[in-house]
């Protein structure tokens, strides 16, 4: 089954029987660490394999793999589409955004949640991290990119070949954090982030830096009951069901082993 695609939109989309499934492992419990989770909105548009638009809001736990799965693109974020750029806010499922690796393709869901820095913050994430203009090189970033606390960046290093088996891998934006070329930034009041997926993983430059489209990797393996693994679930009409996210695009490290990655 595929997407469906407006006639004279560039590209095919991507079947979605070509994925395999994936192995979840679930633990019984729905706390990180020992403090119980309170709820949040996690606001969905998506298009449904069958060509179904949904939009929805539901309440889900502020949980690590929820937030991350929405909070990664901050509001006026610019993306390269068939239209021209355009902002994170103005995106819709059914437009086609220039990938790195497979030119134009079809976004087929967006999430949003809002960060409340002085509500309880269960994860320490309830902050954004702005980068200036030409930070990791001429035009990376241009201009000015503020991004969400889950977003990671494609970062090359030769000694990431010994721990990933190539150079180059998506690693947590906030071990970059240095005060000059990353500033975390709480913000005065509360901000809706973002994140995109298509029909499979993807790299999408955002004001000229590359980072990933959204995919819950093997996060879950873990983390969530039965019950929440479900609920998780229905927040992605797009998939339905853990195999349907496909493989990454690209090896993800963790804050700790990029910190390794540094110090060899």
């Amino acid at each position: 089954m595929t997407y469906p695609h407006r006639p004279g939109d560039r590209g095919a989309a991507t079947p979605l029987s070509t994925f395999a499934p994936q192995p979840w492992t679930v633990r019984k419990s729905t706390e990180y660490g020992t403090r119980a989770l309170p709820m949040r909105r996690y606001e969905i548009t998506a298009l449904t394999p069958d060509g179904d638009y949904v939009d929805d809001i539901l309440r889900g736990p502020a949980h690590p793999a929820f937030e991350s799965a929405f909070a990664a693109l901050a509001r006026g974020t610019l993306l390269s589409t068939e239209h021209g750029p355009m902002a994170v806010e103005d995106l819709q499922p059914g437009i086609w955004i220039e990938t790195r690796d497979n030119g134009l393709q079809m976004l087929v869901w967006r999430g949003a949640m809002t960060l409340i820095p002085r509500a309880d913050d269960t994860t320490g994430r309830a902050c954004l991290y702005r980068i200036p203009m030409d930070a990791f090189g001429p035009q990376r970033p241009m201009p000015d990119l503020v991004l969400g606390p889950y977003a990671r960046l494609v970062t090359r290093n030769p000694a990431l070949a010994d721990l990933v088996g190539r150079d180059s891998a998506l690693v947590p934006l906030p071990v970059f954090e240095d005060g000059h070329n990353v500033i975390r930034v709480t913000p005065a009041s509360p901000v809706t982030v973002y994140h995109l997926a298509f029909a499979r993983h993807q790299i999408i430059s955002v004001n000229g830096l590359d980072i990933d489209s959204m995919h819950p990797g093997g996060e879950l393996a873990g983390q969530l009951t039965d019950e929440t693994l479900r609920l998780f679930l229905s927040l992605f009409p797009h998939a339905a069901q853990p195999g349907r996210f496909g493989p990454l695009a690209l090896p993800r490290i963790s804050e700790d082993a990029w910190h390794g990655v540094r110090a060899a």
